[in-house]
Parts: C-alpha cells; sequence; structure tokens
C-alpha cells in the first residue's frame, strides 16, 4: 500500500519534534521494484529538518546513493547480511559481491561527505543456516567499518532470533573491538 508522501512529511516531522537524534526517512531502491518508496526525493526535500538530528537513507547501489545526496541525505545505510544464505536470497549476490558493490556506495558518499553507515543483517542468526558464528559476525564488522570506511554500523537480528545473552555478548565483543564505531541495534 501507498503511504500518501504528505503522510511520510508529517511522521518524520513528528519524529524530529519527538526529540529523536536519527531517522531513517526511507530508502532511495528502484521505483520499479518497491513503488512504495517511489517517492524518496521529495518526501527528503519537503521534511522540516531540525538541527542535531540525523536525516538517514538505505541505499543500495550507487544510483540510490546519488539520489540520496542529491536529496540531502545526511547518512548513507548500506545493508548486506553477516549469512551467505540471506545475502544470496535477499540481495542476490555473494557477500564478497555486496561488499565490493557497496565499496563503490561508500566512495560515492565519502566524496560527497556524507557519513556511512553500514546494517549487517541477520547478525543474531540466519533462518536458513541457523546461529551465525560471532567471530564471522565481527569479521563481517571488521571489513564494513575498515573498508567501508563505516562511521557507525547496526547488528541487525532481522528475523528474531535474537536472544538477550546473545546480544550482550556481540555487543560487548563490538564495544571492546570499534569503542569510536556508533553502534545501533535493530530488531
Amino acid at each position: 500500500v501507498f503511504v500518501p508522501t504528505e503522510q511520510k512529511i508529517a511522521l518524520v516531522n513528528a519524529l524530529s519534534e519527538a526529540g529523536l537524534a536519527k531517522i531513517e526517512v526511507t530508502a532511495f531502491v528502484s521505483p520499479k521494484a518497491i513503488p512504495a518508496l517511489r517517492d524518496a526525493e521529495v518526501v527528503m526535500r519537503k521534511i522540516r529538518r531540525r538541527p542535531g538530528v540525523v536525516y538517514s537513507a538505505l541505499v543500495p547501489n550507487v544510483r540510490g546513493a546519488e539520489r540520496a545526496i542529491e536529496s540531502r541525505a545526511d547518512e548513507l545505510n548500506l545493508v548486506m547480511s553477516a549469512s551467505e544464505s540471506h545475502n544470496l536470497c535477499n540481495l542476490r549476490m555473494t557477500r564478497e559481491q555486496s561488499l565490493a558493490a557497496l565499496t563503490q556506495v561508500a566512495r560515492a558518499g565519502h566524496d560527497a561527505g556524507v557519513a556511512i553507515n553500514a546494517s549487517l543483517s541477520c547478525s543474531f542468526g540466519c533462518p536458513m543456516e541457523g546461529d551465525v558464528p560471532a567471530p564471522e559476525v565481527m569479521d563481517w564488522c571488521d571489513r564494513l567499518v575498515n573498508q567501508l570506511g563505516a562511521r557507525g554500523l547496526t547488528l541487525c537480528d532481522t528475523t528474531g532470533m535474537a536472544y538477550p545473552g546473545q546480544v550482550l555478548a556481540l555487543t560487548r565483543a563490538f564495544r571492546e573491538r570499534w569503542p569510536a564505531v556508533e553502534l545501533t541495534l535493530h530488531f
């Protein structure tokens, strides 16, 4: 269902007024693939920007990054999966192919002076593979931080498999390794 553009703008404006520090406003994906987000540029351009709020946009490729940058996104959110099976099903690429593609996207963001956040899906488990070993998740985090220059990283539960002890252990391991990288969690 297409949510009217003015309603999307009103929601983002209300979230800004509520005092949130960061809002992922929209996704710059192909309008043919996801028609509900065909108004991404309009939404980004018409929101009321509150000083101090970071307005982020999900971007899957270089064209999406270009559109987001032109629309004044403060941050580009790049997505791939910690699980090879999930990445193949969701993005139709291997993780290595995703990383190569995201490197180009990150470069476009860096060249434009726009911050990069990377979201790692299935960080707490995969519906196809089961547990994703913590060292494997940490290896992909390392690559996203060091190869993409991500200043922020989101560990994503994606399918509801996370449990408290696992979340605690993974977030502690992340914090110990990258204390200066902004860490967010997506459940």
